[in-house]
């Protein structure tokens, strides 16, 4: 009995690899990520047919970065779990699949189970001497400790990561954990500090996945901006645009677009901000629309797939039932005895069965509900862009406002050079002018359009402010919950940065904020 079931257990198998192949000629050869995942899935089956319980964790592995890479978190766990349910040799490959969770896990920002896999992740390098993989996890912990403000603690990590990856003299290695200390110094504003291991990672990187080149690039553009040397600042973000374009990199060509925005705003050339804006929506909706084909394709041929397996589990288990049936029935003549005991025995393994079924059924739901997270995923994308929108809209406002000022101040100088009629004339335009600034229409369809991306912000910050807030103050928490600069915030609403700065002082005090807690930050995650 047990050598038939083996060799019915191998001729499903084969069977569920022909419905692969003859699934995978239905696909459009086009598809480079359906082609990726049915021949990962392929080399799963191969290895289980033939026992091969290396090749078949490292199958797992290869699965889980893939759905890694399509921000597929929960089924890359899964997989890297199933891993190590499979291995229990502790190894390299162990070291970086401890790595890996943890690093989904920092994403997610669940510190504390990445903290978990990250102290068996050191402790299992040091006994084997991986290098790499200690230097991966401290970088991990850096992370984890910058994430929770403790900078101090983030240094001394990420300095260990460096020092490591000196003795292995690894340029990658060299380049991240550089541009991960200057991005420490940037968030404790020492831009002078942050400058200089920026321009460190991008010698090291010059052998580096172009990814991690445009990143550091744009972070040298960026520290730039924010110490006010635009045109060097330019300089920096157009060449990530260029190397961005060049490697159709799509996330990294929105990112330079927006920092270009933020360039020109600070430059005070609002109409080249707007525009750069504009292209980086368009870019948005691209990476946006290319990103979304590419995970419901990946999700569709993941769904056909498990529901073969499925199919072929039930088929398996349904033979098996058919096949105590039959033994059932040619034993029936030898005794009673032996009758009843047999039966018992079918009506356990029945019931096992069918609980097998009923499992393999919720399989299938869990793959059409992993298929609707993946639209919902979609839907924010959207929201991401009406924001953008929303904030191109506020440059505009400040432009308009910029402009409306100008002319105000222009009409005040010369309305003295001329006749009295003249000087009536052109005073009653100054006044229309100060009139329309003074108009509210503008903000109310500002704070209108706001609403619809955040309908319940301001509720919730009425219920938590210790006393009533002022129109303008609620219009000042409306711009920094936009995440505009202090400078920007000042263009919009024609005031001074030290206004700002008051206007800001006297809203903390409404807001139950230590002194210890960013404004901003805080509004952020209301």
């Amino acid at each position: 009995m047990q050598h038939l079931y083996k060799a019915f257990r191998c001729c499903c198998i084969l069977i569920f690899c022909n419905l692969q192949l003859e699934a995978q000629t239905l696909i459009d050869t086009s598809s480079v990520v359906n082609k990726e995942l049915l021949q990962l899935k392929y080399n799963l089956q191969a290895a289980k047919l033939a026992n091969n319980d290396k090749k078949e964790s490292q199958a797992y592995i290869q699965l889980g970065d893939f759905y890694n890479q399509l921000k597929l978190k929960s089924e890359a766990v899964k997989n890297y779990q199933l891993y190590l349910s499979l291995n229990n040799d502790k190894d390299t490959s162990l070291v970086y699949v401890k790595n890996a969770i943890a690093a989904i896990n920092v994403d997610l920002k669940n510190y504390n189970e990445a903290i978990n896999h990250l102290h068996e992740s050191l402790s299992i390098s040091e006994k084997i001497n991986d290098l790499k993989g200690k230097a991966n996890a401290n970088a991990l912990f850096g992370t984890i400790e910058e994430k929770k403000g403790d900078y101090k603690r983030a240094l001394a990590y990420q300095n260990k990561s460096l020092n490591i990856f000196k003795k292995l003299q690894d340029s990658t290695g060299l380049a991240v954990s550089n541009e991960n200390i200057g991005s420490i110094y940037e968030d404790l504003e020492q831009y002078d500090l942050a400058y200089q291991y920026f321009k460190k990672a991008f010698v090291f990187s010059k052998n580096s996945d172009s990814h991690i080149r445009i990143n550091i690039i744009n972070n040298l553009g960026d520290v730039n901006r924010k110490q006010g040397y635009y045109n060097k600042a330019l300089t920096y973000t157009s060449q990530a645009l260029d190397l961005a374009r060049a490697t159709n990199n799509f996330s990294q060509i929105e990112s330079a677009l927006k920092d270009l925005a933020r360039i020109y705003a600070g430059k005070e050339d609002f109409e080249q901000a707007y525009n750069y804006l504009n292209q980086q929506s368009t870019v948005n909706e691209q990476e946006l629309k290319l990103h979304n084909a590419e995970l419901v394709s990946a999700m569709q041929v993941r769904y056909d797939v498990k529901e073969k397996e499925a199919a072929l589990e039930i088929l398996n288990k349904q033979n098996q039932i058919n096949k105590v049936q039959k033994y059932i029935i040619i034993t029936i003549t030898g005794a009673i005895i032996l009758t009843f005991i047999i039966g018992f025995l079918y009506l356990k393994k029945s019931r096992k069965h069918e609980k097998a079924i009923l499992e393999y059924k919720q399989q299938l739901l869990q793959a059409d509900l992993d298929k609707k997270i993946t639209e919902e995923t979609a839907l924010k994308r959207e929201i991401d862009i009406k924001i953008s929108s929303l904030t191109s809209y506020s440059l505009h406002i400040a432009h308009k406002n910029k402009m409306l000022s100008d002319v105000s101040k222009t009409l005040t100088k010369i309305k003295g050079r001329n006749s009295e009629l003249i000087k009536s004339k052109i005073q009653q335009l100054v006044e229309e002018i100060e009139a329309d600034l003074s108009h509210n229409n503008e903000w109310t369809e500002l704070m209108g359009y706001f609403g619809q991306i955040h309908p319940n912000f301001f509720e919730s910050l009425k219920q938590v402010a210790t006393s009533k807030l002022s129109a303008s103050e609620m219009r000042l928490c409306m711009l920094l919950r936009l995440n505009l600069s202090s400078k920007e915030i000042a263009e919009v609403l024609r005031i001074t940065s030290d206004s700002v700065r008051i206007a800001r002082y006297r809203l903390r005090k409404k807001l139950p904020l230590n002194s210890k807690e960013d404004l901003q930050a805080y509004l952020l995650n209301l």
